[in-house]
């Protein structure tokens, strides 16, 4: 995930996908975010589910968030924009 500070310094950090539907995600992650901080998030999802390797790349805001248990910050985003793209097969 990745997003940009308010002196515009690009930050990225990987967190855990709890929660995903069409319209947004729960995400686990070790740094809290303000709400409305925009994030662009790349999922990998499986072959196993989509039948090939396919990776998504959101274009999100954070709308909630909360202490967690097994990391620090559970956050709330809200999905304005997704692109599909093939995932290169490893090597």
């Amino acid at each position: 995930m990745q997003w940009k500070t308010r002196p515009g310094k690009v930050r990225r950090i990987q967190g855990k996908i709890t929660t995903m539907s069409g319209n947004g995600v729960f995400m686990r992650l070790p740094s809290q975010l303000r709400p409305n901080t925009r994030i662009v998030l790349i999922v990998s999802l499986p072959a196993e589910i989509t039948k090939v390797p396919i990776k998504l790349r959101c274009q999100a805001r954070v709308v909630s968030q909360r202490e967690a248990e097994t990391y620090p910050f559970g956050v709330g985003a809200v999905i304005d924009d997704y692109q599909i793209r093939g995932a290169r097969p490893a090597a």
